[in-house]
């Protein structure tokens, strides 16, 4: 198996000093090919360093008999929108995935996610290789240095819409391969995000 880690480099967490008061996240929205379109109302947050996220679990596929090109990579993005005290900002500080990949030899899975704002163009990803043959669980984590020079901060204000994409993708087999390759993902281990916060 062979980890790469894109942007950013990931290499523990430093917890912001301060946190806001009053936040709440009053809704979750889901949309991709990996998961199924939905809309949750969300609550008031009891620690505003952590956002509740529902989990999603979707498989993508290759080398199997049938199989379509969209099979082999589906993405899932979640839309997280977080109300808080005007002149806060916040920011992913970690969040943690698992799954199963089960490749077949001269094969490749990539799992991959990208985390942005709603209103700005920079965006964060992380992306990991997985190199066949391989057959079990795996667990990634992403983390993001509060003092980092690439931490992604959102916008300073009193409304906060994140979105954390996350994607899997299956490579081509090759042709006299009958065996089929996945990857399953299962996004946002615990059902959180771990956030950072300072004031703007």
């Amino acid at each position: 198996m062979r980890l790469l880690q894109a942007i950013p480099v990931l290499a523990g967490l430093a917890a912001a000093q301060t946190v806001p008061t009053g936040v709440t996240v009053p809704e979750i929205s889901f949309a991709g090919t990996g998961c199924t379109a939905a809309t949750r109302v969300g609550a008031a947050v009891t620690n505003p360093t952590l956002i509740a996220v529902p989990q999603t679990v979707y498989t993508a596929r290759s080398g199997v008999n049938g199989t379509r090109l969209v099979d082999t990579r589906l993405n899932c993005q979640v839309l997280v929108k977080v109300n808080h005290p005007a002149g806060w900002q916040m920011s992913v500080a970690k969040a943690d995935y698992y799954g199963r990949v089960r490749l077949p030899q001269n094969s490749e899975a990539v799992s991959k996610t990208t985390y942005y704002y709603s209103g700005q163009t920079r965006n964060v990803s992380t992306q990991y290789y997985f190199d066949g043959p391989f057959d079990g669980a795996y667990f990634r984590n992403d983390r993001f240095l509060t003092t980092a020079s690439n931490k992604l901060w959102g916008p300073c204000g009193s409304q906060t819409m994140l979105n954390v994409n996350s994607e899997v993708r299956v490579g081509p087999l090759g042709s006299g391969i009958s065996r089929e390759g996945y990857m399953d993902m299962y996004n946002l281990l615990h059902d959180r995000i771990i956030v950072d916060w300072r004031k703007c």
